[in-house]
């Protein structure tokens, strides 16, 4: 998109809606903060068949969140998972206003509803983040919930001083 970010925001839902006219099963939702002011405050979108696509790819998700930058900073949360010959496939998106115990809780119910029914057991993988350790078991009481070891290394390495100690503890 081209010009501000004000207009950009506002051609959003004028976006996403031309979006489907192309893939029928495009799935988006938008939220703001008042009818009034129509503040921005998360969107959610996923491409394709979410129900169709989820039963092809294996049981595990990796959430994680990335700071946007710019005038109107916010955070994008994806998720992803694995498909059967090992490739990387992007499952849903979310932009929210800031990284929050809502904002995270938002990104996971429209996932779980877009993409199975709450009886279907899976892995979820996330750094350690605190909002996400409280969020995933309270939308997701049957998923098993681990820690991603890339995180985990990068964690200690800054944590503790000298990396040979790193090195010792890996081996």
């Amino acid at each position: 998109m081209q010009g501000s970010f004000e207009h950009a925001y506002q051609l959003l839902t004028s976006y996403f809606a031309e979006v489907r006219l192309v893939n029928p099963n495009f799935v988006f939702d938008i939220q703001i903060a008042s009818c009034k002011d129509k503040r921005f405050t998360r969107c959610f979108w996923c491409f394709g068949s979410p129900k169709k696509t989820y039963k092809l790819l294996r049981p595990v998700i990796v959430i994680d969140r990335t700071f946007l930058k710019g005038r109107y900073r916010g955070t994008l949360l994806t998720d992803i998972a694995i498909d059967p010959t090992n490739h990387i496939f992007l499952l849903t998106f979310s932009i929210a206003d800031s990284e929050t115990t809502e904002s995270w809780a938002y990104f996971l119910e429209m996932f779980g509803f877009n993409f199975f029914g709450y009886d279907t057991r899976f892995v979820v993988i996330s750094d350690r983040n605190p909002r996400i350790i409280n969020t995933v078991p309270k939308v997701f009481s049957f998923a098993i919930h681990a820690f991603c070891a890339f995180h985990i290394s990068n964690n200690i390495k800054t944590t503790l001083e000298s990396p040979k100690i790193v090195f010792r503890m890996a081996a």
